[in-house]
């Protein structure tokens, strides 16, 4: 009997719960695996994607799934970005990139369709939610352990800065940031249990911590426009500043050790560095969960009295002046008591090419490749304003219109990647999905009930990081940031469809033959869809899986590494990564006539790759065609013209000791 009252308790919610858990899970296990960023990594989880949301359907059918016509427009928007970003291949100048940027793209749409769809309940999404937070923030814990133990620091921590889980510092700080705020939201709800309130806060201020020991700059410049929007989103926003100062003033109170980890960037200084930060955050994070879970009790047994505006608008200013002095304190500790010549600094510096390093704080850093990264990025806008220069295509302009040594694929900007990867055309469209979806979640946002309110503002955090921090990062590249971002603005839409009764898309009026007519053909085009997103991502996926194995082995045995590869070409016409390094491996071991043909092979599906052409230029060299190898280096190096194997290629290709495949790895350069 009590267990068919806890079924018939738990029904409402399942039908979401279960895939929406799932989809969760992935999250989570993206967050600890580099973020996602790994091709092998996200590959598998767009088709665990493509199976869940397949099953999902199949099984709740369309009546158990909250179909409206706003999340219909919304997915539609998404769909056609998507579509043309797969179109950008037809004009790219290296289609496989642009194949694999489609394909992530594909891995955001499921995710959103997915969540969207689903019936939610406020208690369902509460529990979807509770479980991501949890979840980055028992990372965050472990983190902390891993520091204070001193175990493998080195790992942890690069140049003095915390890289791991994600691998780059920017999005373990953008990741424990959404933490952060999301805990903080739901933290200050009363109707969340006292014990589970602390234990948010601890998280909330493990996450502020690990996101100062990143000593990320642009976290520090976007985080009061992210401030700025957490008060313009979260309801009850009293409860939500005298909330937040627990978690924020134990952040504040160790800051010393925590920024000291930077000074100590290697050896035993790191470890001791490391274990000093590690044993105060996690000191600091067991106050906060006992003050937090002793306030949270007491809030639960007063009764909030009714306060006129007046008094809500006085109180207000005093919490909000006392968060303003916390920043501002907070600013000064992190620009070493001087604000405003750190800002000068920061400004002027923003232009300059060449970085100049402070020893104590990575705050103190001045200059960026960021304003070179964004003048070319809209450079390619202007050269290519319809379609942009292609899916994830960004790399190889970069190299030819460069002012920097870096060599990177990423615009560093989520604004700017869209008008450079998919020109005006993928822009707007990408832009009204957002409407789109922000109108549904604005209607979840503006539920009665204080719960379902209080979810919504929660679950809109991610978004609000990866928009805000993003426009000056490249977080659409970790699975990790975009998929919770999309995932839980998905998640409040649907909250938000609830009430939608008269957008419902219904099928009352229409007459019977067109019902029968629409559902089978609504079936075929879901299963042809399906069909499609497996076969594309499916081949896609096993052919980077034959290159990791080939990696695996190129040393041991060559052989094997070079079949491997020539499937993963098969698999992927697209891709020049097996082509490029089948190439890199039979000039290792002089096969010189195998190397030529390899490197061709990928010249045909890349013609700016320029490593290929110094391949092919060494193989060629290697069995004596001096003129075809002098006709390949100078090609590489119109590409890549900073490259000191290329140049020294290209000097001695004529002299009775041309460089060797050997020699021109030594001399390779590779920077980002």
């Amino acid at each position: 009997m009590r267990f068919g009252h806890i079924q018939a308790r738990l029904r409402p919610h399942a039908p979401a719960v279960l895939p929406g858990l799932a989809a969760v899970a992935l999250m989570l296990i993206w967050a600890v695996h580099n973020g996602g960023y790994d091709a092998e990594t996200w590959y598998w989880g767009t088709l665990a994607s493509l199976a869940i949301l397949g099953a999902t359907t199949v099984i709740l059918g369309r009546s158990g799934l909250r179909v409206r016509r706003a999340s219909v427009i919304a997915i539609g928007l998404f769909a056609l970005y998507t579509a043309w970003s797969y179109l950008s291949i037809s004009w790219a100048q290296s289609p496989g990139d642009a194949l694999e940027g489609s394909n992530k793209t594909l891995l955001y749409l499921l995710v959103f369709s997915l969540l969207v769809l689903l019936p939610w309940t406020p208690q369902g999404a509460l529990v979807a939610l509770l479980t991501f937070v949890i979840g980055v923030g028992v990372i965050g814990l472990v983190l902390l352990f891993r520091l204070a133990a001193q175990d493998h620091v080195g790992a942890l921590v690069i140049e003095g800065r915390l890289a791991a889980p994600t691998g780059y510092f920017n999005s373990t700080a953008a990741l424990f940031m959404m933490d952060a705020l999301a805990a903080t939201l739901l933290a200050s709800r009363r109707e969340l249990p006292g014990l589970l309130r602390g234990l948010l806060l601890a998280f909330a201020c493990s996450g502020l911590q690990l996101a100062l020991i990143v000593q990320s700059r642009g976290w520090l410049f976007t985080l009061p426009l992210v401030a700025l929007a957490v008060v313009l989103i979260a309801p009850d926003r009293l409860r939500l500043a005298a909330t937040a100062i627990i978690p924020i003033v134990g952040a504040l109170v160790p800051i010393r050790r925590l920024l000291d980890v930077y000074q100590s960037d290697h050896g035993t200084a790191l470890a001791h560095a490391s274990a000093r930060a590690g044993q105060a955050g996690l000191l600091i994070c067991s106050a906060v969960f006992v003050l937090g879970t002793l306030a949270s009790w007491g809030d639960g047994l007063v009764q909030a009295p009714s306060l006129s505006r007046a008094r809500r608008r006085l109180i207000g200013t005093a919490l909000g002046s006392v968060a303003i002095v916390a920043m501002c304190a907070s600013f000064v500790a992190l620009t070493h008591g001087h604000p405003f010549k750190f800002i000068s600094r920061q400004w002027n510096g923003f232009s300059q090419v060449q970085m100049t390093f402070s020893h104590t704080s990575h705050f103190g850093d001045v200059g960026s490749g960021r304003y070179d990264f964004w003048r070319v990025a809209l450079d390619g806008l202007l050269t290519h304003p319809i379609g942009g220069l292609g899916q994830d295509n960004f790399a190889d302009y970069y190299l030819l219109h460069r002012h920097t040594a870096a060599e990177t694929s990423a615009t560093h900007s989520l604004e700017l990647r869209l008008l450079a990867h998919t020109g005006l055309v993928g822009f707007a469209v990408f832009a009204a999905f957002l409407v789109a979806a922000l109108r549904l979640a604005i209607r979840g946002r503006r539920r009665p009930d204080g719960l379902t309110r209080g979810v919504a503002g929660a679950a809109l955090m991610p978004l609000v990081v990866w928009l805000i921090y993003g426009s000056v990062d490249w977080f659409w590249e970790f699975p990790a940031l975009s998929a919770p971002a999309v995932g839980f603005l998905a998640v409040v839409g649907s909250l938000g469809a609830i009430e939608a009764r008269g957008a419902t898309l219904a099928t009352t009026t229409r007459t019977a033959p067109a019902r029968r007519l629409g559902r089978p053909v609504a079936i075929l085009a879901g299963a042809l869809a399906l069909t499609l997103g497996v076969v594309v991502v499916g081949f896609s996926y096993l052919s980077v899986r034959e290159v990791s194995l080939a990696s695996s082995v190129r040393f041991t045995n060559p052989a094997a590494a070079l079949h491997d590869l020539k499937i993963a070409a098969e698999l992927n016409p697209l891709d020049s990564l097996p082509g490029r390094l089948a190439g890199t491996i039979a000039l290792q071991n002089a096969q010189y006539v195998v190397a030529e043909q390899r490197f061709q092979q990928s010249i045909s599906r890349e013609r700016l790759g320029w490593f290929s052409w110094l391949g092919a230029g060494l193989a060629a060299s290697a069995l004596g065609q001096r003129r075809q190898a002098h006709a390949d280096f100078v090609i590489a190096k119109s590409i890549n013209s900073q490259q000191p194997a290329i140049r020294q290629a290209l000097a001695r290709v004529y002299s009775r000791a041309p460089l060797t495949s050997a020699e021109a790895f030594k001399l390779l350069v590779v920077t980002d």
